[in-house]
Order: structure tokens, then sequence, then C-alpha cells
């Protein structure tokens, strides 16, 4: 399928009516293979906590993530593993409105997702900052020195040059502060995932920052950060020694007391010699390759093969292994260069991104072990599919994930000016499902989504529709019916002009989207 694709996948349907999502899934479901549709029909709903590796382990964690968790006590069963502060969203004067990104949607999403009757406040779970501490388990000191100090470097990575004319102290509080709360927040979200199955902040996804520098509006590696605590912690819950980080940051790191997790490249022949008994018994073909392999449930596939590695456990205390789902429209180039720098082992990125804009990374791609490049104007149909097959390729090629870093954003909405892709909202909304099923029935895996970057005006509203979606396919909430609420009513406009593709293909048994005018 040639990637200048850009027709809407529709069969007939407007896509501004309530059929348009269901003759994407339709279309998408005929173009499958057999084995694959069990990735998108299998599973039992509200079966994420069967995944969660830490389950029942809230003490050790409030220990492990004391530093990001607002207050002493891990997160109340009743509260949804979902991280949000009020001071996520930023504000100076005005002069934030000078950039297209919508320093405010993340509690524009929050005050919808309350409306839907989804989450009430005192559900969501609250981050402190991350301190100079943690930033230095990958920052460099003298960054963040002129993070905190230099004001240039602060316009630097926000590309606002008004902003060098405040007092610096104001710009902190204003700008970097609210920052370090989106790191605390990813870092915690990714724990609360290990515990829960499944974790959303309502934030972050910096997935351009790097260890020595920040960039488009991404001052710091949240990513990677989340990545290393989450190792330690998985370690320290199951009373494991940690073992020693090994980077160019190395001294930084042991002072900021992260000697938690191994960074050294492990080798094939090393897991084929360590195989774990779990692993050998539950699939002898490559992981994702076969449907006995989603269907034997957590038990039996946490632990799996990755092809020419042997056998090995996807949530091990010595490598947690992780995924990152990069779906941002840019390369997520700052995580691709801090995965090169700090020699991350276990640490795979899939990244599907729009090749013709910011920021063209070439010395980053090296780190990338699934690329999609997208030229600019792709529409649902070339992006869904070219999804469907790099995920096919992480099951087929890759280890199996302990923990799935979902990197969401929606600045491949058609009309955003940056990302400058063409996807629909209700592409949007099948894909994050798709991610988020193919991550249960799949990888079987816990799953943390980063909201990242989304400069169109409908931004807030398809990011409040797709979590929705969520949990109503997913039943991540405990609302009347078992299932959640219906995905809230939105405009979706054309995601390209042309005739609306053909072929439409029989329909799932998943409910409708309400995708439906306003």
């Amino acid at each position: 399928m040639s990637a200048n694709n850009t027709r809407p996948l529709l069969d007939g349907a407007q896509p501004d009516s309530p059929a348009a999502a269901d003759a994407i899934r339709g279309s998408r479901a005929a173009a499958m293979a057999p084995d694959a549709m069990v990735a998108t029909t299998s599973g039992r709903a509200n079966d994420f906590a069967s995944l969660a590796p830490l389950w029942g382990k809230g003490q050790q964690l409030a220990a492990a993530y004391a530093d990001v968790l607002e207050g002493t006590e891990w997160p109340r069963p009743d509260q949804r593993p979902i991280v949000y502060h009020p001071r996520y969203n930023i504000s100076f004067f005005g002069l934030e409105k000078l950039h297209p990104f919508d320093a405010g949607k993340f509690g524009k999403v929050v005050a919808a997702l309350a409306a839907q009757g989804l989450v009430e406040p005192t559900q969501l779970v609250q981050p402190k900052e991350a301190s100079l501490e943690l930033l230095g388990q990958v920052h460099s000191q003298e960054y963040l020195y002129k993070i905190h100090h230099h004001n240039f470097t602060v316009v630097q990575v926000t590309e606002l040059a008004a902003l060098s004319l405040l007092p610096n102290k104001l710009l902190q509080w204003r700008v970097v502060s609210p920052m370090k709360l989106h790191v605390g927040g990813t870092v915690l979200a990714a724990g609360l995932a290990l515990e829960r199955g499944w974790a959303i902040n309502l934030g972050g996804g910096m997935h351009h920052a790097a260890a020595d520098r920040g960039m488009g509006w991404c001052p710091f590696d949240d990513i990677v950060l989340a990545t290393l605590r989450a190792r330690s912690a998985l370690a320290s819950a199951n009373s494991t020694a940690p073992l020693a980080l090994t980077s160019a940051a190395s001294a930084t790191a042991s002072a900021a007391g992260s000697a938690s997790v191994t960074t050294l490249p492990a080798s094939s022949a090393a897991a084929k010699e360590s195989p774990s008994a779990a692993g050998s018994a539950a699939v002898d073909a490559p992981w994702g390759s076969t449907s006995a392999a989603r269907a034997a449930g957590p038990e039996a596939t946490t632990s799996g093969s990755a092809p020419g590695s042997g056998s090995g456990s996807g949530s091990s205390t010595e490598d947690l292994v992780v995924l990152v789902v990069d779906l941002d429209a840019h390369q997520g180039n700052g995580v691709e260069r801090d995965k090169l720098h700090l020699r991350l082992s276990a640490f795979h990125i899939l990244d599907v991104y729009n090749a013709r804009i910011f920021p063209r990374d070439e010395e980053a791609k090296p780190a990338i072990d699934i690329a999609v490049e997208l030229v600019s104007g792709a529409g649902d149909e070339t992006y869904l599919s070219q999804l469907d097959a790099a995920l096919a390729r992480a099951a087929s090629e890759l280890p199996r994930p302990g923990l799935v870093l979902y990197n969401a954003g929606t600045d491949v909405l058609q009309g955003d000016p940056l990302g400058r892709l063409g996807v629909s909202a209700a592409g949007v909304m099948l894909r994050d499902e798709a991610v988020w099923r193919w991550a249960r029935d799949v990888a079987r895996a816990p799953i943390c989504m980063l909201l990242s970057g989304g400069y169109a005006p409908q931004s807030a509203d398809v990011i409040t529709a797709s979590i929705t979606n969520l949990f109503h396919k997913f039943d991540l909430g405990e609302t009347a019916g078992g299932g959640g609420s219906e995905a809230p009513a939105i405009g979706v406009e054309p995601a390209a002009a042309g005739a609306p593709a053909g072929g439409g293909g029989p329909s799932t048994q998943e409910p409708p989207l309400n995708v439906a005018a306003v």
C-alpha cells in the first residue's frame, strides 16, 4: 500500500457520521489475516490486572515511588490509575498562546472526563515534581543547571522568545516546575501500570528531550526516567538486589541513588543460557505468531520466546523489557538518543512518524527497532494499516515486553499545524484502542499511556473521546453497567479528500463507537 494514500477508510459512510469508526474497523478486520484477528477480538474485558507483575504490592511501591507520589500512601483501590496535577497546565500571562501547543489541554481533558462520569477529582492520582536527583539519572549536570538558571535554555525548549523577558524565578514557577510535574506523573504512572496493569498520565510524553538538551516543548526525558524507575521498583518489590547503572552518566546516576538497573547490552547467547522455566514452557514459536500464545493467558505468556534469543521473561527483575510505542507524529529522537547514550538494554522502540517534518534526526535513528516513516497527509487507511504491520513485526521480531510505554500523541490529526498527517478523530480512537488491545491480547503486558503532542484545536476533545472509548471497550471503570460511558459525540473532519475506499468488510463484534457530528 502506498505511503501517500490519504483516503479515509470508509465504505459509504460520511466521516462525520456514527458509522465512520465502525466502517474503519470493519475494513481493517477484513484485511487482517485470521490469526491476526485474535488480537482484535479475543481476550476478556477487564483483565489488565491479571498482567500486573506487582499486583498487591502497594506498600513496596509506595516506598519505591515516594519521591514522586503526593502523600505517603500508595493510591487506594478506588482511585483510578490516572495521574494528573492541576499545575500540568502552563499559563504565563497569555504568552503560552504564542506556541501552537495547547498548554491547558490537560485540564480540559480532566473536566470532560468528569462530565462523562468516568472519574471524580478524588479518584485521580497526584504526582510530585521530579527532583534534581531523579532528573540526574538521565540528564547532565550542565544541562540541569542551564534549564534552571538560564532563560535562553527555556526559550530553546519552548521556542518562545518572549519568555527571555521574564524573571527567571517566574519562569521556573510557570514553565519548568509544571514540566517537572509531568515527569513525576509519567514515572508514577509507569509504577501504577506495574501494579494495576494499566495507567494513564494525562500529560507527559516528552520524547524530544535528551540527556544534554531539550527541544520541541520537551525539557526532560520522562520516558527513559520512567523505565529506570520501573526496573528499580520491580527489583525492590521482588526483593532482588538491583544491578548497577553503567553509562556515561553513571557518576550522576549513582549520586542520585539510581544504582538500580542493568543498561549494558545483553547478548542473545546469554539469554539462551538462562531461559526462564516459565518462558520455556509457555511458547515454542515467536510470542506474537500463534493464537495459542495469546489464548494461554498471562500465567503462560508473561514470559515468552523471543526469536533468536531463546526464552526470556518480559518482567525480569534484572532487565524489565520495555517497549516504547511512539505514535506521536514526530520522531522521538530524544528517547532514541538516550537509549544510545545510556546503552539501554531490553529497551525497544517502535516509532511511527512523519519523516518529512522536525526533527529528522539521523543520528537517533539507529536506536529505533521498528520504524514506520510516513509522508505528510497520510490518512486513516495508510496510518492504521502501517500500525497493524508494525505491531505484528514487534510480536515476531522483539522480545516480549514486560511494560508497554505508549506515547499517544494526537498531532497525527488532520489539520494539526505541526504533525501534518491526515488521521481522522475516529482513526485516532481506533489507533489507541488497537494499541491497548495489542498490549492486552498479544503482548500480555501492562500499558502506560502518555498524551504527548497535539496542536489541533480539537485535540482535547479527541483525547477525551478516546479515553472514554478505552473505558468502554476494556471495562476500565466501575460505572453502572460495568462498561463505562459511551464515547462522547465529537466532530470528525474528513481525513482527506477523495472518494471513499471500497471494500467495507464484515463488522467485528465490538459495539459501535458513538462518533457523531456536533
